[in-house]
């Protein structure tokens, strides 16, 4: 009972200091906050802090990875135990589906890293971990600089689309960029722009 009791005051705590973090982020920068400023915001003293993270980077460090670990389940659907030219249009549909349910339960995160540049190399941190996922289970095909080229673009993209979907969540419907991305992936775009 005391370690359940233990456990949750951690999360709490660590709860705070992620929204103080992100808090803090939107109206200061992340280059001026301090961990004085966190532990006030979060409302806990300094000390607290330093027993959950080393300094403000290895938060950071954490929420990035914390993040992505939520991402990479939206990857598991199948694709990880077929060859990468196997997916067809429902598992990637599924997987869009989601990355954008996992995105939008962690919006303010995402939003904050991605749109106010308080990381700015969060979208290149993004779409390594996305291709990580992808290629999880392709085996050695990423060697192939076709593969490579095609993959760095279809990843490129998705970060974009993702980033003009978190500015304005309210007006680009999840369920319509995915059915857009999904008929881009799997016709050809000259022919799709030339429909518009």
């Amino acid at each position: 009972m005391a370690k359940n009791k233990l456990d949750l005051r951690i999360l709490k705590t660590r709860k705070a200091i992620k929204e103080a973090f992100l808090t803090l982020i939107q109206t200061k920068g992340y280059e001026r906050i301090t961990v004085q400023d966190l532990a006030d915001e979060a409302m806990i003293n300094r000390n607290t802090f330093y027993l959950h993270y080393m300094d403000k980077p290895d938060l950071m460090e954490k929420l990035c990875q914390e993040s992505m670990e939520k991402l990479s389940g939206c990857f598991n659907l199948g694709i990880i135990d077929k060859e990468i030219h196997a997916i067809d249009k429902e598992m990637f549909i599924s997987s869009l589906n989601e990355l954008f349910k996992a995105l939008e339960a962690n919006i303010v995160f995402f939003r904050t890293m991605l749109i106010q540049n308080s990381q700015p190399n969060f979208s290149t941190y993004l779409k390594e971990a996305l291709k990580d996922f992808i290629l999880s289970g392709s085996g050695d095909h990423f060697h192939n600089q076709k593969m490579k080229v095609g993959l760095e673009y279809m990843i490129s993209g998705l970060v974009g689309v993702i980033c003009m979907w978190i500015s304005d969540p309210e007006h680009l419907v999840a369920e319509e960029v995915i059915e857009h991305l999904s008929e881009i992936y799997f016709n050809n775009v000259l022919d799709l722009l030339k429909n518009i």
